[in-house]
């Protein structure tokens, strides 16, 4: 009996003992295939916020006036090229570089803006050729930065046959001559002058032609093609001091 009671408690002794066994191999495995819940939060969380701030950022870029224009053969510096930075946490350098067709050069002052200045004008060079046919010409603006995508952004240059800018309360050319047939375009670049006039302007015919513009504001454009030869004079309705002459040929 006393044989058979010691066989019967060595048989519990020993199953109690595979139990313990058995769960502590369990918990091993599970704490070891488990992932560690402190990195695992730290490792979405940076993910998430690299995401966001990629897609917060962007960067719009535009040309002032939306379409300059200028003649062949001229050199204009009355544009500029607009970066408008969006969004949060915009920081580091973007780079801008123009591109324009043959015959075109558009110089930028900078070829480099902070983004956490917010919004910046950048003033542009245009210069024609004076082989250059008139018409309207493609430009590229290239944008790239380490905080926001590359891009491109085109917007269009008109080159006209006669341009005449009407600028610190003058004509410029004042006299200008044209052969009979040629558009003669007129494009005012004056802003405020003195404390109350807003700088609009118009051209109205004297003699030799019979028309009037409508009142232009700043980068407002008038054309105007002489079909006969001879003389023209010119003045603005709104200040008669400013005059000018176009002489047509046959």
């Amino acid at each position: 009996m006393k044989a058979r009671s010691r066989v019967g408690v060595s048989r519990i002794a020993l199953a109690a003992a595979l139990v313990v066994v058995v769960v502590i191999a369990g918990v091993g495995a599970y704490l070891a295939l488990a992932p560690s819940g402190h990195p695992a939060s730290t490792t979405v969380s940076s993910t998430t916020t690299a995401s966001t701030l990629s897609s917060a950022l962007s960067v719009a870029v535009a040309a002032v006036p939306p379409s300059p224009l200028i003649s062949p053969g001229e050199t204009q510096n009355y544009s500029s090229i607009q970066v408008s930075p969006a969004g949060s946490g915009a920081t580091g350098t973007l780079a801008v570089r123009a591109f324009a067709p043959s015959g075109l050069s558009l110089l930028l002052n900078q070829t480099s803006v902070p983004l956490s200045e917010g919004v910046q004008s950048i003033p542009t060079v245009l210069v024609a050729s004076q082989g250059i046919s008139p018409g309207n010409y493609t430009v590229t603006v290239e944008i790239s930065s380490s905080a926001v995508p590359a891009s491109n952004t085109t917007f269009v240059i008109r080159v006209v046959p006669m341009l005449i800018t009407m600028l610190d309360v003058a004509f410029h050319p004042a006299d200008a001559t044209v052969a009979k047939g040629t558009p003669v375009t007129w494009l005012n670049l004056d802003s405020t002058i003195g404390c109350c006039d807003p700088g609009y302007h118009t051209v109205s015919f004297t003699s030799g032609a019979n028309a009037t513009s409508p009142v232009m504001k700043r980068f407002d454009s008038y054309t105007y093609t002489f079909g006969t030869d001879g003389v023209v004079d010119y003045y603005c309705t709104i200040h008669p001091f400013m005059k000018g002459q176009v002489t047509v040929t046959g």
